[in-house]
């Protein structure tokens, strides 16, 4: 491999364009290629940032300047081109979730560790500061031992309707709650045991779009905490964001509260703290904040041979938890969520 990595993105849509950008943008890197089953699609985010396009995965992959891939497909289309990307020896950049189903999830870290090749997923929340930060509060013990965590995210409901054309092969909790759900576990520190969730479905339904309004969930963890996951795209247009999250978090001893979009908020028996959150942010033509930070480590890695904090491996309870909730959902009963075994780090 050169001193240059040459990068491939596989999906040209909303999410493929940012990461063809920033790969562009960011020193050490070039992308050369990028695929997407609709050709014009491809075209224009390959001209964009002087790449060639292609029409499918398979030819991309024979493209002998693509070092590494990015694949930023439909969240039920990531196995495929992730295996087949593997198996060609290239390192892997996935978008989240991992995955749809516990098997695709599972046979791609396999397939990553057959290769010796690293499978990273963009969990690109853990590298806003601010999130940094409320992991440094939670281990010094500004909030005592953990009690409670309330994730709150709503989307408008252009999202399932207009945004994406693949909302049936998702839902609000794989779509909408991955990242909160991965920063959960990596505050916790523990594993989650057992999940129990409920799902409305009505307006999507009616609509001829098979995927639930709305998903909430109970997870409880090994050391005796619990989360409340709530996560819905049924929000009117009015609403003045596309998007709105938060987070909240519980101790014994005071609390943390995450706006995913504006600020946090530490409340201590002593004192009260309020940080501002970045996240993407544009200086001179070029995007930084997490999904820069995120792709950099991808690159660091690479370069270094080292396992990043966010692999699909030390991620992977993120999907073990998804997929029960899936299961509570199909059996209206608490679920037991199976644990990593010898294809899972845990959290780093």
């Amino acid at each position: 491999m050169s001193s240059t990595i040459g990068v491939g993105v596989i999906g040209a849509g909303i999410l493929g364009k940012r990461h063809a950008r920033v790969f562009s943008e960011l020193p050490g890197s070039a992308v050369e290629a990028v695929a997407d089953t609709d050709f014009g699609r491809a075209e224009k985010a390959a001209g964009g940032v002087g790449a060639r396009a292609y029409a499918d995965y398979v030819s991309l992959l024979c493209d002998p300047a693509v070092d590494v891939l990015s694949v930023a497909t439909p969240d039920h289309l990531h196995h495929d081109p992730v295996v087949a990307a593997l198996k060609a020896g290239k390192h892997v950049l996935v978008e989240k979730p991992l995955a749809t189903s516990l098997s695709e999830a599972r046979n791609m870290i396999r397939e990553a560790r057959a290769v010796g090749r690293i499978l990273q997923v963009n969990f690109s929340q853990r590298f806003v500061p601010e999130h940094a930060w409320a992991k440094k509060q939670i281990e010094d013990g500004a909030i005592g031992d953990l009690l409670v965590f309330r994730s709150v995210a709503n989307d408008t409901i252009s999202v399932p309707t207009d945004m994406i054309s693949w909302a049936g092969h998702s839902s609000p909790l794989l779509f909408m709650s991955s990242h909160h759900l991965d920063l959960i576990c990596w505050y916790a520190g523990a594993d989650i045991e057992e999940v129990y969730a409920y799902e409305v479905s009505r307006e999507l339904e009616a609509r001829g779009i098979a995927t639930p309004d709305a998903v909430e969930a109970i997870v409880r963890f090994s050391n005796g905490a619990v989360a409340n996951l709530h996560s819905a795209w049924v929000y009117p247009n009015t609403y003045p964001t596309v998007a709105d999250s938060s987070l909240e978090i519980i101790g014994t001893k005071g609390a943390i509260q995450l706006d995913l979009g504006g600020s946090g908020y530490l409340y201590s028996p002593d004192s009260a703290q309020k940080v501002k959150l970045a996240t993407a942010y544009e200086v001179g033509g070029a995007l930084y904040g997490a999904f820069r930070h995120s792709l950099e480590l991808f690159l660091q890695s690479v370069s270094t041979g080292t396992e990043p904090m966010t692999s699909a491996a030390r991620t992977l309870p993120v999907t073990l938890v998804q997929m029960a909730i899936g299961r509570s959902l199909a059996t209206h009963l608490p679920t037991e969520v199976e644990q990593p075994n010898d294809e899972g780090h845990g959290l780093a």
